[in-house]
């Protein structure tokens, strides 16, 4: 009897796969939007571009309602349900003119102005940049001309909630906090023949604030009906995937291939056509092959023509067993080394252990026989070789099998002598700080600042009884680091690993600095430069930096297996007819991914490796892991740390240089715009400026932008609560490492970020 020790880790990350992938294709088979019944007569609207041109208002009071913390955003709240404009004729029948004005609750009033926006999107914070701008509602108001009476479309976006009266009517509400996005919303609305009174009332919460609209008829309507459709086509055609077929799975047998085909082939018929398959098959020395007469790893590369002109691509991995084994006879036990539920009880466990491992055991052979992974990880333990050390994170059975898959598709594409192979840090004289522990008064911060941090940690932790670990340097020094909490192992450790979330993105463009930095990329190089499918001129272009500032059109994280698809340049090629770059700002975690395919054919290593022995090993992170490039990095408080001191050295770590001070001015946020006209919005290469409002700011003597720390402190927010901030002016590195956000996070952010601006001398 076979048996096998499995850490609860690794069963809770295959169930929470198998959930997101369900949860991600669920959400992405959207029905088309509504937009109108074509037997009905159209308007004719006389103007269907984007409004430009509206009379605004505001801004008015926004706040939360009483049982909800000042710091709550989720709408609605008070201000998108009061009717500021009650004074004359309220939000249903006003008609206003530049000038009329309308009294806040404090007393001050607030009048109508005309404004011509120099983009589609109207920017509230652009337009009310004297004022505090957090939780506050605005309105936007304009005449809509239409020749004749009949059905339209109100296509548009917001950042925040939003609610439109159309000729004293409500007809739209959107009540969830998001980014502006062109035609995000479309609603099925009649016009009058003549003048259409349109008013918009806007929620900002934090963040952006804004606003984007248009109002379309019969030609616009049916034009935007088509590209919806043509994006619902292709993008549920992305999520189609090919595997054996007839029941056969990834483990075969010597001296035969499973076939292979669309899961859905239905599907794909009803959304691109039917086409047949061409199927080529090489051995672990990328060998072209007729058929697995050895054990091991065998890859498929997998190619077709769709009628619609679509060329697909994609590669799979199949293990075949030897001759004599037969897996499914032999019993595997497989053992939970601890539980990973709480509220287990540990001595039902001991009892059940057999039990438990043996039905375990089944889970585990069926996914041998039938998942891919599964013969991914034959095809790993096939290969383990003795080496008389201790395994690395880059040899895993998931990137051993992407750099087989990245060779032969290199020499597939006859790129193999093409890529420049990315160089060691170089080692520099001038030696740059490293951190070391220390004394607050070594930092150069005030006296009790290490009380002070331990009580509003200790607080923090003891409201939410969420654990974490805080690390805090100044100069180098780390004067403060502290876990809190406890997890199923006991008490929390100071080296522990938590989920750093979209802190990747950070880390991503640090790597990406690295090919900058060696001249084997620039940012404003088209992906097609290495990826030989994806133009290099035009509007469909992508390129470094759509991928890294959400310009791109592409949606999502971790989608189509993320950069551990060999192909997955390719799937985003297929969808490359729907994608609009330039047009939004679309936060998303494949562009990454996409910029990840290209570094690896770029420098010819796949980009895990890449990032492990070219970054992490390096930097000396010993107790982080990642295995996407938009999200899924784990990382302890002082491997966060060292990231972030090599952003306030700017590329310099010690005596190691990854990138120098020139290359690291090209990954700070800029200003969108002055690349793409229409995105008003300021973003780095996977860095973000962290600039938290201040509480006081606008009251009292603190102006109306202070901030939290200085105006000049990067890093990038996670959607686990992790904290990577580095303060460039004060010299400060600010982590804090954790899974879970909590109901108040936001409260006691502030109160710890002001501990921290306080203390600095």
């Amino acid at each position: 009897m076979n048996q096998v020790y499995i850490s609860p880790k690794i069963i809770l990350r295959v169930m929470f796969a198998v959930i997101f992938i369900s949860i991600t294709a669920v959400a992405n088979d959207k029905s088309a939007p509504p937009i109108g019944e074509e037997e009905k007569a159209w308007a004719e609207v006389e103007n269907e571009n984007y409004i430009r041109d509206w009379l605004i208002c505001g801004e008015f009071p926004n706040p939360p309602h009483a049982d909800q913390e000042y710091y709550d955003h989720s709408p609605p709240c008070i201000g998108l349900e009061t009717d500021y404009l009650a004074e004359h004729d309220g939000e249903i029948n006003i008609q206003p003119v530049a000038g009329m004005s309308h009294k806040r609750p404090d007393g001050t009033t607030a009048a109508w102005f005309e404004y011509a926006s120099p983009r589609d999107a109207i920017d509230f914070i652009e337009i009310f940049e004297e004022r505090s701008i957090i939780n506050s509602v605005a309105y936007a108001y304009a005449n809509i001309e239409a020749k004749t009476a009949g059905q339209a479309i109100l296509v548009l976006g917001s950042d925040d909630g939003v609610r439109i009266w159309l000729n004293g009517e409500q007809v739209h509400d959107h009540l969830i906090a998001r980014p502006v996005r062109k035609d995000e919303d479309t609603v099925p609305v009649s016009l009058k023949k003549g003048t259409n009174r349109l008013l918009v009332k806007v929620e900002q919460g934090a963040g952006g604030w804004g606003l984007v609209l248009r109002v379309l008829g019969k030609e616009g309507g049916l034009a935007l009906k088509a590209r919806e459709d043509l994006r619902r086509r292709l993008s549920r055609f992305q999520f189609c995937e090919l595997g054996p077929t007839r029941n056969r799975g990834y483990m075969v047998s010597p001296g035969r291939f499973p076939e292979i085909g669309w899961q859905d082939p239905q599907l794909v018929e009803r959304l691109i056509g039917q086409f047949p398959l061409s199927v080529r098959w090489f051995n672990n020395d990328l060998e072209e092959v007729q058929s697995p007469e050895a054990p091991g790893r065998y890859l498929a590369y997998v190619e077709g023509k769709s009628p619609t002109g679509l060329f697909i691509r994609r590669g799979l991995t199949v293990y075949c067993r030897p001759d004599d084994w037969r897996p499914w006879r032999t019993p595997i036990n497989a053992y939970i080394e601890s539980p990973f539920m709480q509220d287990i009880d540990s001595e039902a466990l001991s009892e059940n252990r057999e039990t438990i491992a043996s039905s375990t055991g089944a889970i585990l052979r069926d996914a041998l026989l039938n998942e891919e992974s599964g013969a991914i990880l034959m095809s790993f333990l096939d290969e383990m070789k003795p080496t008389g050390e201790p395994s690395t994170p880059a040899e895993t059975p998931k990137i051993l099998n992407n750099d087989r898959h990245l060779a032969l598709k290199m020499k597939l594409l006859g790129m193999a002598d093409k890529a420049e192979s990315l160089q060691l840090p170089k080692q520099v004289d001038q030696k740059t700080p490293e951190l070391k522990k220390g004394s607050e008064k070594d930092a150069a911060m005030k006296d009790g600042t290490v009380e002070r941090l331990h009580q509003v940690c200790k607080n923090w932790y003891e409201e939410t009884e969420l654990p974490f670990v805080t690390l805090i340097a100044r100069r180098g020094v780390v004067f403060y680091h502290e876990a809190f909490g406890e997890n199923l192992e006991g008490k929390v450790a100071l080296d522990q690993s938590f989920y750093l979330a979209s802190i990747t993105k950070a880390i991503t463009g640090m790597m990406f600095a690295q090919l900058i930095e060696q001249g084997i990329a620039e940012i404003d190089d088209p992906v097609g430069k290495f990826l030989p499918e994806f133009p290099t001129e035009g509007d469909k272009a992508i390129t470094f930096r759509h991928c890294f500032t959400h310009t791109t059109g592409l949606e999502g994280h971790y989608r189509w297996g993320g950069v551990h698809n060999p192909w997955l340049d390719n799937v985003i090629f297929n969808g490359l007819d729907y994608l609009e770059l330039e047009k939004n700002h679309q936060y998303n975690g494949m562009g990454y991914d996409l910029a990840g395919k290209a570094m690896e054919m770029a420098t010819g290593k796949s980009i895990m490796r890449l990032i492990y022995e070219n970054f992490f090993d390096p930097l000396g992170l010993t107790n982080s892991t990642i295995d996407d490039l938009g999200t899924a990095t784990r990382g302890s408080a002082e491997d966060v740390a060292k990231i972030g001191q090599l952003l306030l050295n700017k590329g310099t770590y010690g005596d190691q240089m990854f990138f120098s001070a020139e290359t690291f001015e090209e990954l700070l946020p800029t200003q969108l715009s002055a690349y793409f006209p229409e995105i008003n919005a300021e973003w780095g290469i996977g860095l973000t400026w962290m600039r938290e409002r201040h509480p006081q700011a606008g009251k009292d003597d603190f102006p109306a932008d202070e901030t939290l720390l200085s105006k000049n402190t990067i890093g990038h927010g996670a959607a686990s609560g992790s904290i990577l901030r580095v303060d460039l002016d004060n010299e400060l590195v600010v982590v804090q490492v954790r899974d879970n956000y909590g109901e108040t996070y936001q409260k006691h952010l502030v109160q710890f970020l002001k501990t921290i601006d306080e203390a600095v001398q």
